[in-house]
């Protein structure tokens, strides 16, 4: 895809993360179905959200999953028009 990353960070069980998101896969209807994530500069999976949850392709703690679910929700909420 063409779009650009968003940068994250945050501290988890007292580690600090950065990292950055980048929409991966859209869906039909043009809304982004996947997000390849980075964090601390390793490849930490393919996000994509199942009704109110988050998923990701690799094996990462649900509550880590979710923190970073919630940025990208976070990021998409401050991308929308007032």
């Amino acid at each position: 895809m063409t779009e650009d990353f968003f940068p994250i960070s945050f501290t988890y069980h007292g580690v600090a993360y950065e990292g950055r998101i980048s929409p991966e896969q859209k869906k039909e209807d043009a809304t982004v179905a996947s997000y390849h994530v980075v964090l601390n500069n390793v490849f930490f999976g393919f996000l994509s959200k199942d009704g109110k949850h988050w998923l990701v392709n690799e094996q990462r703690p649900q509550e880590l999953v979710e923190l970073v679910g919630s940025c990208i929700d976070n990021y998409q909420l401050k991308k929308q028009p007032a």
